[in-house]
Formats: structure tokens, C-alpha cells, sequence
């Protein structure tokens, strides 16, 4: 039993917070790293208790050499390999999100009303998936390209923002070495190729396989066939179902029979080529899927998960880590390692003897918890109360959030019409009780972080679009911004690829060949980057003479357009939009998010408006356009003059 001054289990330099999932390859814990004697980021730690812990040991040995430099928007984010007593682990960014794993078993139902995935969001994810093992196999490490070796839905893990990112890379090895436990097998032995399951060696071929067995369980919520069954392996992927009790789409199908083929040379020849196969189903126009939508639909479907982790989250922030501190428990650091590619599917080593803890950093130890002790004392005075209910106010430093520097217009709310006696039953609905009113209380707080967060990744897209205008209206068109010329010489600057260079660019190549099949042009989120801040120019070594004064700005005049975050006074809602939902998509009950700029005019009238990222599908998109051009504004004002801007705006149409 946990003692009271330290209510969690600690693992390593980790607090174990809340366990999400358990199955034979060991626990799924929400975390907070230890980092500097203080509280630092949340994350998700899988420990890998179960199978062959010796050889999951020296598996993550070597991963832990490699992983750091896995930087891409496909790769998981911040990720540690590692072992703690013996026992491997794999930790990465939190992000408030969910395992594959977890968001299949949800929406199969399991005691709860099924909610099937989206054949288009299963192949968005799919597709991420084959982007990351392609980015990973361009990789070299010891002379040998990168294989992943061990993926499994437990190691993809999606956001509540529709991000798709793979983690346990190259542990092949250790996982091969645990399919011998039946625990071990039952759960992730069918995500194997026989060839791994018989020699443990991993290849672009079976990182298909895998991919291929993923696919399976996306579309039909069953685990994929057992392959040692060759009789009816082939049987079981012909005779496959849809979660929602439909026959397979042949396309979808004959991916699926390819990449999961027994024979290694009749599957694609490596996971580019089968990630071409899905992005040649995306730009089909049949399967119109993004990771805008696929927010939306997790945000529907782990409701109730993220309703109550904000008030865990809450109790989680008033932690206090000293005790944590005290008696720090000894683990094991990842030993360097010559040839990390090879060593990754090499046999375990023999067990070394434990090294002690010399006396002296033990004496530095208490000596650094004693401090930490007293910077906890002394902050909490500085407390304040009436915290946001996910930053509350605590003994853990938790970092201020980023608030853009424009406030978001609100949300505009579409409804069907109600049906005739709807307003009578409403208006004799029965006071709430206590217990409904706390209900309530968290739905809110709910609704209002997922409010924060459309409203955040609209004014991206707002930004993203107003580059664009100023790229191509910079010749022979008005002032767009008021910001020196250095600042956008500064931020083509620094909008180079990341570190993932090979995944920026299959990226930019993705989102090219779907630009000339999709309605509404939408902004990849995981390449949107913030605004810069501007240059600040250093003092040269020089005489301090003085600097000649800068260049004076272009007078605005009357009529110009000048981009939101440049204005004295944004303009405000005079005439709200009234949009009229879609009847398919009412009658169906479809639920959709419409984000578009509008061009507002000196006088505030709507000029024009642009689609920035909606659902082209059941006339969302126009039915938004149609609202915006009925709407009308005050005038937007800089200098004392009336200007034109571009204003996001959003409608969510719910039935």
C-alpha cells in the first residue's frame, strides 16, 4: 500500500500517475519525468513487465541509443527507451491522447454502445503509420537501414488533435523473444510475420506485414488471422467485415490480402510502396479523411475518458514530488553500444554485477531534496487561487499555456430545426440535481477546452493563409501587414524542414498530389508552425555610434488590407451568420466543423470568403460560405483608419 506523502508508485525518475491499459506485454501508466529536482513533462510510459525481460532489456539497451534522433511529426514526440530495475520501458510525449490499441477497444463497444471507425480515418491513420516506417527505413545507423521490427497498435499513438505518431522503434529483438509467452502471443503474436515469429530477424517486408495487420484491425475491429494457420488465413481476410457489418471495400481489400501475403516476395517491396497504395486511395475523392476530422471523432468517442481526466489531471498538478526525491531509486542507464542497428536484434547479454552508489552522491542527493523541500515552501505562498481547472494552481511548476496573440472569434453553432413540440418538452424539463449539476460542470469544462483548441489551430490556418496572400500578392497588391520587411525575410528563413527532413518532404509530396482532387484546400497541422518572433538585431563590437533610424512604415491608408494581429480594433459581429445545416446530413445525424477566413470590408461588408479547413461532403462547405456572405461587421480600424482584413471564423454544425 503507497504511503500518504507518496500516494504513487515511483519507476525510475518517473511518477507513475494513472494506469490506462494492461495486457501481457505489460502496463500503460500517464507519468511525470523527474527533471531537475522538480515536476517535468507528462507522459505516457509503457512498462514492459511481461515476456522475456531479459531480452526486451537489451533490445531497449540499444532503441535508446537511436531514438533521440527520431525527430519527425510521424515519430513519437519526445521519446525515451530505457531500462529501470531490469524492466524496459517506453516513454513519450503525452499529449492527452490514446493508444491504437485503447481506441479500437473503445469503439468495438465493450460494454458500451459501438462507435466504428470511419473507413477514411483508418486509412489516414494507415497512412501515417507507412509514412513513419518509410521515413524510418531511409535511415542508416551502423551502415544498416532502420527497420521498426515490432509494431504493434499499442505503439501508435494518436493525440486528441488527430496527430499520428509511431513509437518502440527497434525493439525487435525483445518482442520476437516474448511471443514464446502464450500472454505475449495472444496479445500482439498476430501483428508478426511467420518469418519473425520463427527467426526474430525483422525486415522492410515484415514492417509490412505488421502495417498490413494494423490496416485489418482499423477497418474490421477483429485482430488480424493467425498466419500459422495457412489453411484458412487468406479465407479470413477475404471473408472480412467492416465494424460496421459491411463487406470489405475490394480496394481496401486487395492492400490488406497483398501486404499480409505468407509469401514475403508477393507482399510490397517495402512500406512506401504500400504507403503510395493509401495515399492512392485518399486522392481518389472516395475516402476524403483528414486529422482535423479524426479529432472530431475521437473527441466523440473518448468523451467520457477526457471529461474525467481534467479533474485527474487537477488532483495529479497539486502533487507534491519531494518525497519523490528522498530516497531516489537506483536504475539502470542505457549502455552505450557500438553497432546500435545490430545490436538491437542481438541476443541478450550476460546479467553484469550492480554498481553502488558512492557515498558521496547520496550526500548530494539529501542535500539537493533539502532544497527542493524549501523552494516548495516558499512557493506555495506565492499561490493564487481560481486557477484554470487543467493549470491549477500547485506545488508542480507547470509551464503557462501559449495564448496566441489574437483572440479568436467564437464559434458559431448550426442546429437542425427543431421538430414540432421540442420547445414544450424542454421548457417542462425538471430542475437538475446536485450530481447533474457537477456533470455539467465538467461537460463544460470540457467543451471549453476543446473550444480552445479549434480556436488555436484556426488562427494557425489564419496565419498560414495570410503567408500565402502576401507570397502572392506582394508585387502589385496593398499592404497585407504593417511588420517590418525583416521579419518576413526571418520567417521564410526559419520555416526549413525539422530534423525529419525525409518526412517533411514525403509530406509536401502528399499534400501536392492531393491539391488538385480535394474541394477546400487544408493545411497539413503537423507542418503549421507558429508566427516567429521578429529579429532583434545584436550590437556589433563597433564605436557606439548611433544607429540610423529605421525605415518609416507605409502610411496606411483608407481600404488597405491589414492582417488581424496588426489592427487597433478587430472587427465584431453587427449581423451573426445563419447558417442552415445540410438535410442529409441533418436527417443522418453528421456532425462537422467548417473553418474559412472572410474578408471583411472598410465598410464591413463580406468580400470574400475562403474555405480554410471544412467537409466538402453533404454541403457543409457551402452552407458555411452562403452563412459568412450574409453576415456583417464593424469596420476594422488601424491608425485611425478603415481597413480591410481577413477574420477567421468558425460554424460547427451539430445536430
Amino acid at each position: 500500500m503507497p504511503a500518504r506523502n507518496r500516494p504513487y508508485e515511483q519507476f525510475g525518475d518517473y511518477i507513475l500517475l494513472k494506469k490506462l491499459e494492461s495486457d501481457g506485454l505489460g502496463d500503460l501508466f500517464r507519468a511525470v519525468r523527474i527533471e531537475k529536482g522538480a515536476a517535468g513533462a507528462v507522459v505516457a510510459l509503457r512498462r514492459l513487465s511481461g515476456g522475456h525481460k531479459e531480452a526486451l532489456a537489451a533490445s531497449a539497451h540499444a532503441a535508446g541509443q537511436l531514438v533521440p534522433s527520431l525527430s519527425g511529426s510521424t515519430f513519437a514526440k519526445d521519446q525515451q527507451i530505457g531500462v529501470v530495475g531490469g524492466t524496459a520501458y517506453v516513454a513519450h510525449d503525452y499529449a492527452s491522447g490514446r493508444s491504437l490499441r485503447y481506441i479500437v477497444d473503445r469503439a468495438r463497444g465493450n460494454g458500451a454502445p459501438p462507435n466504428p471507425i470511419p473507413l477514411d480515418q483508418a486509412i489516414v491513420i494507415a497512412e501515417r503509420v507507412a509514412l513513419s516506417l518509410a521515413t524510418l527505413s531511409d535511415l542508416r545507423a551502423g551502415g544498416d537501414r532502420l527497420v521498426h521490427g515490432g509494431l504493434i497498435p499499442q505503439f501508435i499513438w494518436i493525440t486528441e488533435d488527430g496527430e499520428i505518431r509511431v513509437g518502440g522503434q527497434c525493439l525487435a529483438a525483445g518482442l520476437a523473444a516474448s511471443l514464446h509467452d502464450e500472454k505475449v502471443a495472444a496479445d500482439i503474436g498476430r501483428y508478426f510475420s511467420p518469418e519473425t515469429q520463427h527467426s526474430g530477424q525483422a525486415s522492410k517486408s515484415t514492417d509490412v506485414y505488421s502495417l498490413g495487420a494494423v490496416l485489418f484491425l482499423l477497418v474490421t475491429g477483429h485482430e488480424p488471422p493467425d498466419a500459422t494457420r495457412t489453411s484458412a488465413f487468406m479465407h479470413a481476410i477475404r471473408a472480412g467485415k467492416t465494424m460496421a457489418g459491411e463487406p470489405l471495400p475490394d480496394d481496401i481489400r486487395s492492400i490488406i490480402e497483398k501486404s499480409l501475403n505468407i509469401d514475403p516476395a508477393a507482399r510490397f517491396a517495402s512500406p512506401a510502396d504500400m504507403r503510395n497504395a493509401l495515399s492512392a486511395l485518399s486522392a481518389s475523392g472516395k475516402y476524403t479523411a483528414t486529422s482535423f476530422n479524426l479529432a472530431f471523432y475521437l473527441s466523440s468517442l473518448l468523451k467520457k475518458e477526457m471529461e474525467a481526466e481534467v479533474a485527474e489531471r487537477q488532483r495529479e498538478a497539486a502533487l507534491n514530488i519531494a518525497p519523490y526525491l528522498e530516497v531516489p531509486e537506483a536504475h539502470a542507464v542505457a549502455a552505450p553500444v557500438a553497432a546500435p542497428a545490430t545490436a538491437a536484434f542481438a541476443a541478450p547479454p550476460a546479467a553484469g554485477k550492480k554498481s553502488k552508489t558512492p557515498v558521496a552522491i547520496a550526500a548530494t542527493t539529501v542535500l539537493a531534496a533539502a532544497g527542493v523541500g524549501a523552494w516548495f515552501f516558499l512557493g506555495s505562498k506565492q499561490q493564487t487561487a481560481g486557477a484554470p481547472a487543467v493549470v491549477a494552481a500547485s506545488t508542480i511548476p507547470v509551464a503557462a499555456p501559449v495564448h496566441p496573440p489574437v483572440v479568436a472569434p467564437e464559434p458559431i453553432v448550426a442546429t437542425p430545426e427543431p421538430a414540432p413540440g421540442a420547445e414544450a418538452t424542454t421548457a417542462t424539463a425538471s430542475p437538475a440535481t446536485d450530481t447533474e449539476s457537477a456533470e455539467a460542470l465538467r461537460k463544460k469544462m470540457f467543451e471549453e477546452a476543446v473550444k480552445k483548441r479549434l480556436q488555436q489551430e484556426m488562427l494557425k490556418l489564419q496565419a498560414e493563409y495570410t503567408r500565402e496572400l502576401q507570397q502572392q500578392q506582394s508585387r502589385n497588391a496593398p499592404v497585407l501587414s504593417t511588420a517590418a520587411p525583416a521579419v518576413q525575410s526571418t520567417r521564410a528563413q526559419e520555416e526549413r524542414p525539422s530534423a525529419a527532413q525525409l518526412d517533411q518532404q514525403r509530406e509536401v509530396s502528399r499534400a501536392d498530389d492531393l491539391a488538385a482532387t480535394q474541394q477546400a484546400a487544408a493545411a497539413p497541422p503537423s507542418t503549421v508552425s507558429s508566427m516567429p518572433a521578429p529579429v532583434v538585431p545584436t550590437a556589433t563590437t563597433a564605436s557606439p555610434a548611433v544607429p540610423p533610424p529605421a525605415p518609416a512604415a507605409p502610411a496606411v491608408r483608407e481600404g488597405d488590407i491589414v492582417s488581424m494581429e496588426s489592427l487597433d480594433r478587430a472587427p465584431a459581429l453587427v449581423r451573426e451568420p445563419r447558417p442552415g445545416y445540410p438535410p442529409i446530413a441533418a436527417r443522418q445525424r453528421i456532425e462537422a466543423t467548417v473553418m474559412a477566413s472572410i474578408l471583411v470590408s472598410e465598410t464591413g461588408d463580406v468580400l470574400d470568403v475562403k474555405i480554410l479547413k471544412g467537409e466538402p461532403r453533404f454541403g457543409f462547405n457551402d452552407a458555411a460560405i452562403r452563412a459568412f456572405r450574409g453576415a456583417r461587421y464593424s469596420p476594422a480600424m488601424k491608425d485611425g483608419k478603415r481597413v480591410r482584413t481577413w477574420v477567421p471564423q468558425m460554424i460547427h454544425f451539430k445536430p
